[in-house]
């Protein structure tokens, strides 16, 4: 029996409260949406070994990790793409030369080229420990996103000048979500409904930053955090409350996901 609808939830200012948690009534509000058909989906800019613990605190058991570039439907791996080693080259390169640390991702590491105060701060925003240091780490294993950690905006353009190929998504105030051009969490899900043969049930999305407008474009029913982004908000179906003030479940009820 196909679900009643695929629900997919943004993290961090969404799903997550202010300290990277999941509160008490949004574990319920997740398990009564799953009781009245719904399928829960994390779609997050972060990596998969960053939501372990909404994996375990919750009823969610698939996934959309890296903007969409890798995935997972009931544990297993649906979907994944790579950046052209190329590109990595290329961008690891540009960091060094003005001595910026480049994170590297895989579907279940993350390295960084080199350390500084900025990439502690990075992490720390996520509530997260920075990586350990493995410039080589993508001579052994697929790179599936890059962040270049880097807390002065001014110094974005030449990246975005010098790699047409690629999109950056000013996340944090530390960091650039890096991945191929033309993906994104929409994508994602694109490739998702493809590889379980869902293309005809109902589809939901919950973000509230610049990597989330793709997805709310996406769906068929969007819902913005009052948090969010002016953007986001702007093409959102639905407005709700903030994320520490009950707008998840505010924005699940008005779509009657959940009563």
């Amino acid at each position: 029996m196909k679900p009643t609808a695929l629900v997919f939830f943004d993290l961090d200012g969404t799903l997550l409260n202010e300290e990277s948690l999941v509160d008490e009534d949004v574990k319920e509000a997740l398990v009564q949406l799953k009781e009245k058909g719904a399928v829960p989906f994390i779609a997050t800019g972060r990596s998969p070994i960053e939501i372990q613990h909404v994996l375990e605190e919750t009823v969610i058991d698939s996934f959309i990790t890296l903007n969409g570039q890798y995935i997972q439907f009931e544990g297993e791996e649906v979907y994944r793409n790579v950046i052209p080693q190329t590109l990595v080259d290329r961008l690891k390169q540009m960091t060094h030369e003005q001595d910026m640390p480049l994170s590297l991702y895989t579907s279940d590491k993350i390295r960084a080229t080199r350390y500084n105060e900025t990439l502690k701060n990075a992490y720390n925003f996520i509530h997260e420990n920075p990586p350990k240091i493995d410039g080589g780490l993508d001579e052994k294993e697929d790179i599936l996103m890059m962040l270049v950690i880097n807390d002065d905006p001014s110094l974005d353009q030449p990246y975005f000048d010098a790699f047409p190929e690629l999109s950056f998504y000013r996340n944090t105030p530390y960091s650039i979500d890096t991945i191929i051009k033309g993906h994104s969490k929409a994508t994602g899900i694109d490739a998702l409904l493809k590889s379980i043969d869902m293309e005809d049930v109902p589809l939901y999305a919950f973000g509230d930053g610049s990597n989330d407008k793709e997805m709310l474009e996406r769906v068929d029913h969007s819902v913005a955090m009052a948090n969010g982004k002016d953007d986001v908000k702007a093409i959102a179906d639905y407005v709700t409350s903030s994320n520490t003030d009950g707008g998840l479940i505010e924005g699940m009820k008005h779509f009657k996901l959940i009563d």
